[in-house]
């Protein structure tokens, strides 16, 4: 009778134990994955078209904001820049995706930005303040004009 009193007490601790054990998730320690779906790196884009991004969010306890800019890579004179621009999802999400469109400039009289290497430049934060940041190499140049 002993015997079957021990084997019982064994049998809820361990059952207690594989119970507790699922129930626990790991500490988020990393901050959301970004990745821009629809361009490739050192994709080439033209002065005066639009520039479409689709941003893709994931987080094991949910994205709440995200920011972007686009920059040229070495912080050159008369670069085109597209200052941060912070958004806020109005809640959080595991996974989301988002589109952001950016017009480029035309080639005008008065402005002639540099064209070449460009960088997106993407962070988020999920609901733990935790922050990833994402870059996308471009590059951005003016359409070939025919004489």
């Amino acid at each position: 009778m002993k015997f079957l009193t021990q084997l019982s007490l064994l049998f809820l601790i361990a059952t207690g134990l594989v119970f507790t054990g699922c129930t626990k998730e790991d500490p988020d320690t990393t901050g959301p994955t970004i990745e821009i779906t629809n361009i490739p790196d050192n994709k080439e884009f033209k002065f005066g078209e639009d520039l479409l991004m689709n941003f893709e969010f994931t987080d094991q306890t949910g994205v709440y904001e995200y920011a972007y800019e686009i920059y040229a890579k070495n912080f050159v004179p008369n670069s085109f820049v597209v200052n941060q621009r912070l958004i806020d999802l109005n809640g959080y999400f595991t996974k989301i995706q988002q589109k952001e469109t950016v017009i480029l400039p035309a080639k005008s009289e008065s402005e002639n930005y540099f064209e070449g290497d460009y960088v997106i430049e993407v962070k988020a934060s999920d609901i733990n303040q935790r922050v990833s940041t994402y870059y996308k190499p471009i590059r951005i140049v003016y359409p070939v004009t025919e004489e």
